[in-house]
């Protein structure tokens, strides 16, 4: 009985490119259902707070954001790996997410044609508009490090260059393209 071997050829510029299209592909599906579902069950909230127009409408919203923050299971953890600081800790930022939440409880109760009140409503919205961009990526930075661990910020981008320079690396080394249909 005689036994014969098949020798299989790999085209590995060929194995480089599917492995790398197949891994690109999954890191941008993973990025979109990251986002989905961040903005579906937290960031919502505070989009829509933002938007409201007036206090009873942003105090239910901003409630819901703050149950939201708390029930998401980040408490101690940070938006870094190492060189933890109080700025990206998620626990700092939600107590200060946590004082705009009472100082909008604090407004509901004053006349709104006081100086006090209007003051207070401008606070508010500067903090709203554009000075709570940092605190927000915390919690955005936080919760993907913990739920998608593999898209998240450095991690995330170095993955990225990876495989884009692993499907660099293939298409250089793919030079017979009939051995890769």
């Amino acid at each position: 009985m005689s036994r014969t071997h098949t020798v299989v050829k790999v085209n590995y510029g060929a194995l480089n490119i599917v492995i790398s299209c197949i891994a690109l592909i999954l890191s941008a599906i993973y990025g979109v259902m990251s986002n989905y579902k961040y903005e579906k069950t937290i960031s919502s909230y505070w989009n829509l707070a933002d938007k409201a127009s007036t206090i009873d409408q942003k105090i239910i919203y901003m409630d819901k954001f703050v149950k939201a923050l708390e029930s998401a299971g980040l408490t101690g953890k940070y938006n870094a790996v190492w060189l933890e600081t109080s700025d990206n800790s998620f626990d700092k930022n939600l107590e200060a997410v946590k004082s705009l939440q009472s100082r909008l409880h604090e407004i509901k109760s004053l006349d709104p044609k006081t100086f006090e009140y209007n003051t207070a409503i401008n606070q508010i919205t500067a903090q709203e508009q554009g000075e709570a961009k940092e605190m927000l990526s915390v919690f955005e930075g936080v919760w993907n490090k913990e739920n998608y661990t593999l898209i998240w910020n450095w991690i995330g981008a170095c993955q990225i260059i990876f495989f884009i320079v692993l499907l660099i690396i293939g298409i250089v080394y793919c030079r017979d393209w009939s051995n890769f249909i």
